[in-house]
């Protein structure tokens, strides 16, 4: 199942009843959707079936719920799309890289530390 949903009235009961209803979920991009917290983000642990992961403008998503969904879902999971996720740590970038996961448009407002290991990311066929 794919879903994609960009109303800024979704939010974490939202996700809640989506992983409830789309247990075979593939693919979720919840872009824009500023009301949904690692709360709801974590709930994608239960998608084992998870290959595309847009949480871009998710700003109260942060390392602990998106590093839950990489551990539960690493052997499946291959995209992650999330620009202006302005929690998302350096650290959790570099976890990403190191599986091999296609980045896509991973940068934030206010982290220009990150931008230092951008021809890093360049490299291994991350995509800014």
């Amino acid at each position: 199942a794919v879903v994609s949903t960009q109303s800024t009235g979704t939010n974490d009961e939202t996700i809640n009843d989506i992983v409830t209803f789309f247990s075979n979920l593939e693919c979720i991009n919840i872009n824009k959707c500023y009301k949904i917290s690692d709360e709801g983000v974590r709930r994608f642990v239960f998608c084992k079936n998870l290959r595309i992961l847009k949480i871009s403008g998710c700003f109260k998503i942060g390392d602990k719920s998106v590093g839950a969904v990489l551990e539960e879902c690493g052997r499946t999971l291959k995209q992650v799309a999330m620009d202006d996720c302005r929690s998302i740590s350096r650290r959790l970038l570099d976890k990403i890289s190191e599986r091999g996961l296609l980045l896509l448009e991973a940068k934030r407002e206010n982290a220009d530390e990150m931008w230092d290991s951008s021809d890093r990311y360049m490299k291994q066929g991350f995509l800014f």
